[in-house]
C-alpha cells in the first residue's frame, strides 16, 4: 500500500502526488494563444528524467500534453555531438505545417534513414552485418556518419534552413545513387 501525503494527496506512479497529474495540463496549456487581441505565451519546459526513462510518469504526462518534445540523450552527448538532441525521439506536431513539401520529404526520408542505422547499429558493431545483404541498410550505414556530421553545431554557428535542406538533399542523393548502384 502506498503512503498518503495528505487527506487530498493519496501517493501514486512512483509517489508522485495525483494534483500533480491534475495540474500539469493547466500549468503547460497556459503557454500558447492567449484569447482575441491579448498576445500569444511562448514556452519553453524541462522535464529532467531519471536514467534517460522518458516513460517515467511526469514526462510521458507532459509528452501527451504539449505540441512536441526534443529529446537530449546522454548517449549522443557522449559521442560528442552538440546540441545532443535524438532527432528519432524527439516530435512536433507543428513542424510539418512550418516547411514545405519539399522540406519534409527531406525530413521524413532522414529519419527514416537514421531508423534503419539505428536498428542495424548493435548488429553492424558486432560485426553481424554482411555488407550487400540489404542494400538501404547498406545505404544508411554508408550516410548515417554524414547525417551525424551535420546535426553538429558549436556555439558559433549559425545554421540557415535552406543551406541545411540543400546539405540534406545532397546526402540523401547520394544514397539513391548508391541503393541504384548496389541493385544493378
Amino acid at each position: 500500500m502506498l503512503p498518503e501525503t495528505s487527506d487530498r494527496n493519496c501517493a501514486s506512479a512512483l509517489l508522485y502526488t495525483p494534483t500533480v497529474f491534475a495540474e500539469l495540463p493547466r500549468l503547460l496549456e497556459r503557454a500558447g494563444p492567449g484569447r482575441p487581441g491579448q498576445g500569444s505565451i511562448t514556452g519553453l519546459f524541462t522535464v529532467l528524467v531519471d536514467g534517460d526513462d522518458h516513460n517515467e510518469p511526469v514526462a510521458d504526462a507532459v509528452r501527451g500534453i504539449l505540441d512536441g518534445h526534443i529529446v537530449i540523450t546522454r548517449r549522443i552527448a557522449e559521442r560528442g555531438r552538440y546540441p545532443a538532441i535524438d532527432i528519432l525521439k524527439s516530435v512536433s506536431r507543428t513542424l510539418p505545417h512550418a516547411l514545405t513539401a519539399d522540406q519534409n520529404a527531406l525530413r521524413l526520408a532522414t529519419r527514416a534513414l537514421l531508423s534503419t542505422y539505428g536498428d542495424m547499429e548493435e548488429i553492424v558493431r558486432l560485426g553481424a552485418y554482411k555488407t550487400g545483404a540489404n542494400p538501404e541498410v547498406d545505404a544508411a550505414i554508408r550516410l548515417a556518419p554524414r547525417v551525424e556530421a551535420l546535426l553538429m553545431q558549436t556555439k558559433r554557428d549559425r545554421g540557415d534552413i535552406a543551406d541545411s535542406f540543400a546539405a540534406l538533399g545532397r546526402i540523401l542523393e547520394d544514397s539513391e545513387e548508391a541503393v541504384l548502384e548496389d541493385a544493378a
